[in-house]
């Protein structure tokens, strides 16, 4: 099991470089049908809508196109609009190879989530974003790493979950399961966010619900344990 965090620069390369070295057979992914279909259809005109905007800010402000775009904050927006690096990575490792790739999250969320983009991208948002010091992405990316490296050795003794995550791990779970025994438990891996891998006492996570198929748990951020 791969925890990334996602839109991570750096994260297709260093998943597909995974991929190869570990060579499954079958790939399960954190992310749904539905949330594959609206990037495919509707991320360009919103990254249009986005480059509009920063475009008339630049205008007001006299930013520089170059400032705008360094922003973390709005880095982070241009990754949301863009195929996930983990769907990316796995279905070209999948052409690659042949293995099969599935994509395993729950439409009826992503659905929810994804209605709210015309106000990210939208102007007055942008505004407020640009108006808070945000460091570079790949310096959130580290934050975030180092972080779940650390939940990882020490693992918390409370984690709040929403009823919806323990809806989308328990169908998840299932999900993969089933994937691993229809391929007589070849190598299997599965790819998506790190918090879904941790350990703790009370409602299991992802990693808890499949713990009696011995899965390894491991980070993107340089392939450990």
């Amino acid at each position: 099991m791969v925890g990334t965090v996602h839109r991570d620069p750096g994260g297709r390369r260093k998943l597909l470089e995974l991929l190869r070295r570990e060579q499954p057979s079958v790939i399960s992914v954190e992310i749904s049908p539905y949330a594959r279909f609206f990037r495919a259809r509707k991320g360009a005109a919103f990254r249009a809508t986005l480059r509009e905007n920063l475009r008339r800010i630049q205008r007001e402000t006299g930013i520089s196109w170059r400032d705008l775009l360094s922003h973390g904050a709005i880095q982070g927006i241009f990754l949301l609009l863009k195929e996930p690096f983990e769907w990316q990575a796995a279905r070209e490792y999948a052409e690659e190879t042949g293995s099969r790739v599935r994509d395993i999250d729950l439409s009826e969320f992503s659905e929810e989530r994804l209605s709210h983009l015309s106000e990210t991208v939208s102007a007055e948002n942008i505004r407020a974003l640009l108006a808070l010091r945000s460091p570079p992405l790949r310096v959130q990316v580290k934050g975030h790493y180092d972080r779940a490296r650390f939940l990882f050795s020490h693992p918390p003794s409370v984690w709040v979950k929403s009823r919806e995550i323990q809806e989308r791990e328990f169908i998840m779970a299932e999900k993969i399961r089933i994937l691993f025994l229809q391929r007589q438990r070849k190598k299997m891996i599965h790819v998506g966010g790190w918090e879904h891998l941790l350990e703790f006492s009370g409602e299991p996570s992802l990693y808890g619900l499949l713990k009696d198929l011995q899965p390894r748990r491991v980070l993107l951020a340089e392939g450990e344990n």
